[in-house]
């Protein structure tokens, strides 16, 4: 299932969902024919592109990349956010999403953390500009069994171990 798919099938399950938890909409979205690793990486990513696209021009810092970590805090590691499918064909589809109904593409960004920190922040007075973010945080959850190079099927070095130096 490319990308694209995944996206069109997830849509009308996030509109159906509004609210809720993220094990609510991951089986929603395995129910509407969505293999199970590509739900979880729509979870991470679709409202987070969508959000962004909405938020886009108003002067708000977002960083590039994101940082994936376990339960216990540990850093898996990081990468550029357009290096993973469904962030990247989300993006490139957020005016399509925009224009299926009235609702729909509020009804995505509103699973995004950073839109609702937006609209906390700017609902208290903030303006855009003075709105900077760190990298959205992933979590390696215990029923993931992806290693973090298989979001995208890239391959990152591996850093040797302090006692390789001849390598």
């Amino acid at each position: 299932m490319t990308a694209r798919d995944a996206i069109l099938r997830a849509v009308p399950v996030f509109v159906a969902q509004p609210e809720g938890d993220l094990y609510t909409i991951r089986t929603a979205l395995v129910g509407a024919g969505i293999p199970v690793g590509i739900s979880a990486e729509i979870i991470e990513f679709l409202p987070l592109a969508i959000a962004r696209a909405m938020l886009n021009g108003m002067g708000i810092h977002f960083e590039d990349y994101y940082i994936r970590k376990t339960e216990h805090g540990r850093v898996v590691g990081e990468k550029k956010l357009l290096d993973e499918p469904v962030y990247r064909e989300a993006l490139a589809m957020a005016d399509e999403i925009g224009r299926m109904a009235d609702g729909v593409f509020m009804a995505v960004a509103g699973w995004s953390s950073e839109y609702r920190a937006v609209s906390k922040a700017m609902n208290s007075g903030k303006q855009p500009d003075e709105l900077s973010f760190g990298p959205p945080t992933m979590l390696a959850n215990n029923d993931d069994r992806r290693a973090f190079d298989d979001t995208s099927s890239g391959v990152q070095q591996k850093a040797k171990a302090w006692w390789q130096f001849w390598k």
